[in-house]
């Protein structure tokens, strides 16, 4: 059986043979089939960090490779479980005899989503508009409400339409994941009024620069600097000239209005006048030369304020808050090179800005936590100047005698013609140049900062002066340099310079004279100069204050650090009176951790500071003075001791220098006592500044001595009461000698 079966089997190959060698029909065989895949996800949206169910299969393959956001050789069919970090896509790649096909699938990765919302205007005017503007993230749609409706992309921005009440705009966005939407809104306030901000500035030439001849100093006309004016009135008046509104500006000078109608238009009129409600501050600048009332004897009722009346202001329809800025020039002219007489509009803005910030130190100096001032009017005009060496006075000309700047607590009332002839008023005022040939104190306020000081001392320190005639280097009574040297050292912190910048006219040419009171000795308009220094000279007072103060100093205390014990209630209650001493021995109890500092910093002045008190106990410095004239300080007076000898200088020519008057240091025993001065035969002695029996040589006052004791003040009229050096006349004494000499007894 075997062989038919291999004999049928060749049978059936021959044939095969036969019939394919005779090039006859036949096909090759079908190629493989195609590979098919399939993948899917169980969710096409998921939280960050959550997982998903990838699933596949796949018709002839052989393998799979996953790749994108998963990879790996994977089976042809199969599911695994993947975490999500991010919005991904997930492929798949299935290959067989027949080929590769590809799968994929996404899936989106949600956050919580966030949205924002907003107006470029927050407040409008009725039938304003405004522009919003929102944006979302992790959201797939957002539906706006409110000023918004319907579905909104998911970022944009879009016009509102004329809104009449206030509206809120509102948007939600969502994502599949987060039940919660997010939603965020802007409310656009609708009003039928408007807010005007007025902010008041002045300008001011800059720091002096050498002029082109390199012979003065001049103002730096050409970059000017722009300030604003602290608490100065401001007013708006409608187009009737009546006045709508009026208020203060705040410390940076902007005044604040509301309730405004945006149909009309407002005038701004800005007012010389400054009030700080917290402090009682009432100072306002008056025009001397324009009066108004000339049957009214007093500064404030006679002398109007100065009114800057600004462009009229016709108001943005839209804007619920606007603002503007008015600024008051200083009236150079660049294409002339000259001061316009009547553009110098910054003037009493520059005096009110200066005398704000003199203000506010000094009431913190005073570490009370309420401050009352006395009213304080200043008279300066572009025509006012003074350096008469006698009347007539003319304050509605701007006339007057001696300095062209002083302060005083009071004056006689003006009669119609301008003069003072009348009773007598108490009214603190300041008088001011601003002639050009004269002086022009508002450039650099010095003289006004200055001044003022005397204002201050007065109210809440103590003055003791004999006052007349003085010179910044000369040397003075120790009472005399302090008051003016002190006086001094306020403007200089209040200004925050050590320059003390005085301008005038030289040959028609506006010139600067600038004393740098920082340094021992001093520098004059760029020149060192030689010259005595210590308690006995203003400008050395005045630099002590400012080295204290000093940002670049050892020290760097505040202005009202160191202003502080000159108007403490220990200055005040003090027998010492006014004098440096007692300043730099306060200040040093006060601040101990520097007191050496202060000892050091005093000592380029010729000042000894260390171990001195509140006397001057230490102080030995003669100066041009004979060292009877001079020194010490205080002369001691022991109750029921021998007489004692004491002697000041007598000459018209030294008034007011060094050795005027000598201060007689008394410690009591709370009893009554009898200080009594004998002069030579002829002479006519003062007591604390006061003639007692005239045509007498001897003095005598009697009062009970305090146990911490108390100081007289012994000299010779002529120097003391006249208010110049040659007038002696009231002196009772013509021709007093170059030196007197007293002898005082305390019994």
């Amino acid at each position: 059986m075997s062989r038919v079966l291999h004999a049928y089997s060749l049978a059936l190959l021959t044939v095969s043979a036969l019939a394919g060698c005779g090039g006859g029909g036949g096909s090759s065989p079908p190629p493989p089939p195609a590979p098919t895949v399939t993948l899917t996800n169980s969710s096409a949206d998921v939280a960050v960090n959550g997982s998903v169910t990838l699933t596949w299969s796949s018709m002839n393959a052989t393998g799979c490779t996953a790749s994108g956001a998963w990879s790996g050789a994977l089976a042809t069919a199969g599911s695994q479980s993947v975490v999500v970090t991010q919005t991904s896509t997930y492929s798949l790649a299935c290959t067989g005899n027949g080929g590769t096909a590809n799968g994929s699938t996404s899936v989106t990765a949600w956050s919580a989503p966030t949205a924002t919302i907003s107006a470029d205007k927050t407040a409008i005017l009725s039938n304003g508009t405004v522009r919003l503007s929102w944006s979302s993230q992790n959201a797939k749609t957002c539906t706006g409400t409110g000023g918004l409706s319907g579905t909104i992309a998911n970022s944009g921005s879009q016009a509102s339409g004329a809104l009449t009440a206030t509206t809120t705009f509102s948007i939600s966005c969502s994502n599949p994941v987060f039940a919660a939407a997010a939603t965020a809104s802007v409310i656009v306030t609708v009003t039928q009024a408007f807010t005007l901000a007025v902010t008041v500035q002045y300008q001011a030439p800059g720091a002096p620069v050498v002029n082109a001849a390199r012979t003065f100093l001049v103002p730096d006309w050409a970059r000017p600097v722009l300030r604003p004016v602290p608490f100065v009135s401001v007013e708006l008046d409608n187009p009737a000239g009546a006045a709508v509104q009026s208020t203060s500006a705040d410390a940076n000078g902007i005044a604040q209005f509301s309730g405004l109608d945006p149909a009309v238009t407002y005038t701004p009129v800005i007012l010389s006048r400054i009030t700080i409600p917290s402090l009682g501050v009432d100072f306002e600048v008056v025009n001397n030369t324009a009066p108004v009332n000339i049957n009214q004897g007093s500064f404030r009722a006679r002398y109007p304020p100065y009114a800057g009346a600004a462009a009229a202001y016709t108001p943005d329809r839209t804007l619920v808050n606007q603002a503007l800025t008015i600024t008051a020039p200083d009236g150079w002219n660049a294409a002339t090179s000259k001061l316009v007489d009547a553009n110098r509009v910054a003037g009493p803005f520059a005096l009110l800005a200066a005398a704000a910030v003199e203000a506010q130190t000094i009431s913190a100096a005073t570490g009370l936590a309420s401050v009352t001032w006395r009213p304080l009017t200043i008279l300066w005009s572009v025509k006012n100047k003074g350096g008469l060496t006698a009347p007539p006075v003319n304050f509605d000309q701007g006339i007057v005698t001696g300095s062209g700047g002083f302060w005083s607590s009071g004056h006689q009332a003006i009669d119609a013609t301008g003069a003072p002839t009348g009773a007598s008023i108490a009214e603190d005022h300041i008088f001011l140049s601003g002639d050009p040939t004269f002086e022009l104190m508002e450039i650099y306020p010095f003289v006004m900062t200055h001044e003022m000081g005397h204002f201050t001392q007065a109210q809440f320190s103590t003055i003791d002066s004999s006052g007349g005639d003085h010179g910044s280097q000369d040397y003075e009574d120790p009472l005399l340099a302090w008051i003016e040297g002190s006086a001094s050292g306020i403007a200089a912190l209040v200004m925050n310079t050590p320059e003390q910048r005085r301008v005038g006219t030289v040959s028609g040419e506006i010139v600067v004279g600038a004393v740098d009171i920082s340094t021992a000795p001093h520098t004059i308009n760029g020149t060192v100069v030689t010259q005595p220094v210590g308690w006995f000279q203003e400008d050395s007072v005045a630099g002590v204050l400012w080295q204290l103060y000093n940002p670049q100093g050892a020290t760097r205390l505040s202005p009202a650090a160191v202003l502080a014990p000159m108007f403490s209630s220990a200055w005040q209650q003090g027998p010492w009176l006014n004098t440096a001493w007692a300043e730099i021995a306060l200040l040093k109890q006060g601040n101990p951790a520097i007191a050496s500092t202060i000892d050091s910093l005093v000592a380029p002045f010729g000042i000894s500071a260390f171990g001195n008190d509140v006397w001057g106990v230490s102080e030995f410095h003669t100066g041009n003075r004979n060292p009877q004239d001079v020194l010490p300080p205080y002369t001691t007076i022991v109750i029921g001791g021998q007489a004692f000898q004491v002697c000041s200088v007598g000459a018209p020519n030294e008034y007011n220098k060094a050795g005027n008057r000598r201060l007689l240091r008394m410690f009591g025993d709370g009893a009554r006592h009898t200080l009594t001065v004998q002069g030579p035969p002829g002479t006519v002695p003062t007591l604390n500044g006061f003639l007692f029996n005239p045509g007498s040589a001897t003095v005598s006052a009697s009062g009970v001595i305090p146990v911490q004791g108390s100081v007289l003040e012994v000299g010779d009229c002529a120097v003391v009461l006249s208010p110049f050096a040659s007038d002696t006349a009231a002196c009772l004494e013509p021709s007093p000698p170059p030196e007197e000499c007293w002898s005082v007894t305390l019994r």
